[in-house]
């Protein structure tokens, strides 16, 4: 798990083995499951989190899970010790946006370039460490990019 703390929001990422059990079918279960995950956060992190919070759950299954909490400030909401939450889910496809192209294997990625900046994506369940160490994982858009972007072919 790692964590990411933004301006107001909480951002969790989950590896691929982390999320193998979960039911993304079964809403009781993936809330019980974010309590969790909330729950060790405030252990772990001593971040302290209540009150009514939106859940963007970005799934890749082959890549991992990426949760964004965004605190919603409600004034009549009672948030002491207490944790609401409203789960929004999409499946998406991660990419990784990549300074340097070279130091990777080409036969295991697509690369696409979009915006003058190059993105990948893992063909196979191969891991592959570079991309999580030099890159910054794309979770939300990638539709986007993959559609309009141009794939590169390396000969």
């Amino acid at each position: 798990m790692k964590l990411e703390m933004q301006e107001d929001d909480i951002l969790i990422i989950l590896k691929e083995e982390e999320i193998k059990k979960i039911d993304f079918e079964d809403i009781d279960k993936i809330e019980s499951y974010f309590r969790d995950i909330l729950l060790k956060l405030k252990e772990i992190y001593d971040i302290d989190i209540n009150g009514f919070y939106n859940i963007h759950v970005y799934v890749d299954k082959r890549e991992g899970m990426v949760l964004k909490l965004e605190k919603e400030y409600i004034d009549y909401y009672d948030s002491f010790h207490q944790i609401e939450m409203r789960i929004i889910k999409e499946d998406v496809t991660f990419l990784y946006e990549i300074d340097d192209i070279l130091a990777l294997p080409y036969q295991d990625l697509n690369i696409y370039i979009y915006n003058d900046k190059f993105y990948v994506k893992r063909k196979n369940k191969k891991k592959l460490y570079s991309l999580y160490e030099f890159g910054k994982l794309i979770y939300n858009n990638t539709e986007m990019i993959i559609k309009n972007g141009k794939e590169m072919t390396i000969l």
